[in-house]
């Protein structure tokens, strides 16, 4: 059985606001199991995982597109995470917003 190679996987968690942040950069083929107050969650890796994220669909698709995926602009804001709970796929991994102060935090891969 050959072992297959896995990107390094690395994260930053910020609490604030009674919210938990984590991004996630590295391999997107991990799971994330958060407790809290309310008890366990599991985040699962986002759909499409094993597919590098794509900058353009066709070739006449600006690559800039804003936050919110309504207008293209040569700015993109960074995510809201006081509208966002879950998870959402990033260029380079992705992005946990769990909706209270997490206690443990553990990846599986």
């Amino acid at each position: 059985m050959a072992q297959t190679e896995t990107e390094p996987v690395s994260f930053e968690m910020t609490i604030d606001d009674g919210r938990t942040r984590i991004d996630v950069s590295g391999d997107r083929d991990t799971a994330v199991v958060v407790r809290s107050k309310s008890g366990e969650k599991i985040y699962l890796p986002p759909e499409d995982f094993d597919r590098p994220p794509e900058d353009r669909q066709t070739p006449y698709d600006s690559p800039y597109q804003s936050a919110d995926g309504t207008a293209d602009s040569p700015y993109r804001t960074q995510t809201d995470t006081t509208s966002v709970t879950g998870l959402e796929p990033t260029a380079d991994g992705y992005l946990i917003v769990h909706p209270e102060p997490v206690t443990d935090v553990r990846f599986l891969r």
